[in-house]
């Protein structure tokens, strides 16, 4: 590590994409005509990158066919890669490279490590770097780094987590499902419960599982220059979940769906700029669009505005219904919206608008300090501001209260509900005031 105390791999640089999530795009749920529709779709709103997994999707066992492509699952049960699904993942991420679109990679997911061990999980990652490395990618070790210790082997070898449900009601072992349900004082005794229950039972295995994860990031970081990232649960920071940090491009946290996070928008960012100072910070799990049929068009906007002006370096959107190719079935106890509802909502062209106004604006930019009043907990402002007055922007969930910002010289005014500026601030929806 460096005299200043900023890690190498941050000095990489994250750019500041506005991703959306596809979990499942590289499997047979998605048509080659639809994934090139919608990498268009996409681009045109004004995305800059797509999440995916190349290997196997969450919530899914290796055998059950809706996490294989066309020609197969990713890797065999005996761990070895699937040639033919390399070439088609290649070829599919090239279609996203031609559409404007870079790659967010992820390889595995953090159960899955007991699926393949260590040297079957850092061969795997061998051959993603050696297939797609030319090509316009970031990659992310894991998704959800320390998701169900001790309990891996409930999805296999072909369960999606819909037939685990009745189970886990029963016995409480799906702490990703348990903890999106019931009111937030619920849940947070559940999240509390779950993740005390397995340090206590499985010690071991939380030091086994850590380890295994710094290996496989460890090699990855040896093989390419590509910037580094990973997922981890809900209520962790990734440099909390793993001890070879120092290797990865940005502190990354998930807030997750669930109500009770909308806090954790804003205060969050701010704990990690306390504790890491200098390091570039990514929410990469929100909360989805539509999934618990909530967090509409409003959520989504009010969580951009808030995570960019809290410092974040770049931002992630999900849809239900887009991130798992749904069909109002498949996953739906997430929710019953499918892909068809998700590519028509209005939303992502919003969210396109309000990136370009931002980046055009020249944010984010790292020297910057954040103010916000969130008196009683509820949010009424968050700004971003340059050192030395040169230049803030404001968010306003409720453009009514942007008081004197309103006549602030040289003033532009942005609505984000509207995806354009407007001539004057005098409005009750959102708000974001540029100067």
């Amino acid at each position: 590590m460096p005299s200043s105390g900023v890690p190498d791999a941050s000095r990489r640089g994250v750019p500041c994409f506005l991703a959306d999530t596809w979990w499942f795009a590289l499997t047979g749920r998605l048509s080659d005509d639809r994934f090139a529709e919608l990498a268009r779709l996409r681009a045109a709103q004004g995305f800059t990158a797509v999440q995916l997994v190349v290997g196997i999707p969450p919530e899914v066992g290796p055998g059950n066919r809706n996490a294989w492509s066309t020609v197969g699952p990713a890797w065999f049960p005996d761990g070895r890669p699937n040639p033919g699904y390399l070439d088609r993942a290649r070829e599919k991420i090239q279609a996203l490279n031609a559409a404007g679109l870079t790659a967010v990679v992820y390889g595995c997911w953090g159960h899955q490590l007991a699926w393949l061990g260590v040297p079957g999980a850092q061969r795997w990652w061998d051959r993603l770097v050696e297939r797609l490395d030319d090509l316009d990618v970031l990659y992310c070790v894991s998704g959800e780094t320390n998701l169900w210790i001790g309990t891996e082997s409930l999805l296999l070898p072909d369960r999606t987590t819909d037939d685990l449900i009745p189970a886990a009601v029963r016995s409480q072992l799906s702490s990703r499902v348990l903890a999106h349900r019931g009111s937030p004082a619920a849940r947070a005794v559940l999240r509390r419960l779950w993740r005390s229950y397995v340090h206590n039972r499985y010690a071991g295995a939380v030091g086994a599982r850590r380890a295994g994860w710094d290996a496989v990031l460890t090699g990855l970081a040896t093989s390419t220059d590509r910037p580094l990232l990973a997922h981890v649960i809900s209520g962790e920071t990734s440099a909390d979940a793993l001890d070879r940090d120092d290797l990865l491009a940005a502190v990354t946290v998930q807030t997750g769906h669930d109500p009770a996070s909308r806090r954790l928008l804003w205060e969050w960012p701010a704990r990690v700029a306390e504790r890491f100072p200098g390091r570039p910070f990514i929410n990469l799990e929100p909360w989805y669009e539509g999934i618990l049929d909530d967090f509409g068009t409003d959520d989504q906007l009010f969580a951009y505005w808030v995570s960019m002006l809290s410092g974040a370096a770049a931002y992630c959107y999900g849809a239900h219904g887009m991130w798992n190719v749904g069909d109002g079935a498949f996953l739906a106890h997430w929710g019953k919206q499918s892909l068809d509802d998700a590519a028509a909502l209005a939303t992502p062209a919003l969210l396109g608008a309000s990136h370009r106004v931002l980046r055009a604006a020249g944010w984010p930019d790292a020297a910057g300090t954040t103010t916000v009043d969130a008196a009683g907990g509820t949010l009424r402002s968050i700004t971003r501001s340059r050192p030395g007055g040169a230049g803030a922007v404001t968010y306003f969930p409720d453009g009514s209260l942007a008081g004197p910002a309103r006549t602030a010289a040289g003033a532009r005014y942005f609505a984000p509900d509207l995806g354009e500026f407007v001539a004057h601030a005098a409005r009750e929806g959102p708000l974001v005031v540029l100067t």
